[in-house]
């Protein structure tokens, strides 16, 4: 008796056929996501729609009772806007510095610290502690660091003889900016040791049977090793760079509502303050979904080359 009979007979019998493994074990999945879920469509899709929507109308915060459609009129406004084409360029300048010094820096502490050695542990906690610590905080300390003839680096220049330099100024505000965001490069420590630790010790050994030394090791074995994680990096660097907003005004900005210095004005700072500042509420959406575009095309092109230098010990469809 095959299973649609059973059902017959169970329901003919007047009882009630009972739930399949397979389908109480999906239940049970979907019970358990179901929060999860519920939070994500109203806190997350709903808002992510409702802004495409507006994105699309004249509203402008007062008026949600009478919106207009005004079409593609806020997108093209991004293209012809001179802040936001000078903002983009910067955000996009300075991701493509972040992301590989930020990848390498990870990269090469993680094998600094893939030893066993005394105290390992203490140094792994150190580097990876300023990736846990709220981004105001980060911003007051690198500010007070950076400060004028009392700054923690002006002083030790003084010591050295040199003279004072202000680093949150016109020239060197990119490059403080930086220096802040690689403060950060042990945010990846855990996944680049995990990527050391899952390579094989008899690849090294067979390699230094042949006479290879540690240049032609880290070449030939980690490099290649390690670019699943690369790869991993490389995408999540990218978006957190593009995105890059309280820092660049804890910085360099004097308030929150005041755009930062010039060299630091990146894009989602003109975002926010083409929303909260002058309330073009329907702009500000636009501008942001067209950077939700432009992180879309970026991760879909580093998908895309990843199958010309990313390595997987298995085959990939």
């Amino acid at each position: 008796m095959n299973a649609s009979e059973a059902a017959v007979q169970a329901s003919a019998s007047g009882v009630k056929p009972r739930l399949t493994e397979k389908t109480r074990r999906h239940l049970a999945f979907y019970l358990f996501i179901s929060p999860w879920f519920l939070v994500f469509l109203a806190f997350g899709l709903y808002p992510l729609l409702y802004g495409l929507y507006l994105s699309f109308t004249n509203y402008v915060g007062f008026n949600i009772h009478n919106l207009r459609f005004v079409g593609w009129q806020n997108y093209s406004s991004v293209f012809r806007d001179t802040d936001a084409m000078y903002a983009l360029g910067r955000t996009l300048l300075i991701t493509a510095i972040y992301v590989p010094l930020n990848t390498l820096f990870g990269l090469l502490l993680a094998m600094a610290l893939n030893r066993k050695e005394r105290l390992v542990g203490m140094f792994r906690a150190m580097y990876y502690l300023p990736s846990i610590v709220p981004v105001v905080s980060v911003g007051l300390i690198w500010k007070l660091i950076y400060a004028g003839q009392n700054g923690i680096l002006n002083v030790w220049l003084h010591a050295l003889g040199l003279r004072s330099v202000n680093w949150l100024g016109y020239d060197y505000a990119t490059g403080s900016l930086l220096i802040v965001l690689l403060w950060g490069a042990g945010s990846g420590i855990l996944i680049n040791l995990a990527g050391l630790k899952g390579i094989s010790g008899d690849l090294y050994e067979a390699a230094a049977m042949d006479g290879a030394g540690g240049l032609r090791k880290f070449r030939h074995i980690t490099l290649p090793m390690m670019t699943p994680v690369i790869f991993y990096n490389v995408v999540m660097g990218t978006i957190h760079g593009l995105q890059l907003y309280l820092l660049p005004i804890l910085l360099s900005g004097s308030e929150l509502l005041h755009p930062p210095i010039r060299p630091n004005y990146l894009y989602v700072v003109h975002a926010f303050q083409q929303v909260f500042a002058f309330q073009r509420y329907a702009y500000g959406m636009a501008l942001l979904w067209v950077m939700f575009v432009v992180i879309i095309l970026l991760t879909v092109v580093v998908f895309a080359t990843s199958r010309l230098w990313v390595h997987y010990e298995t085959e990939q469809e």
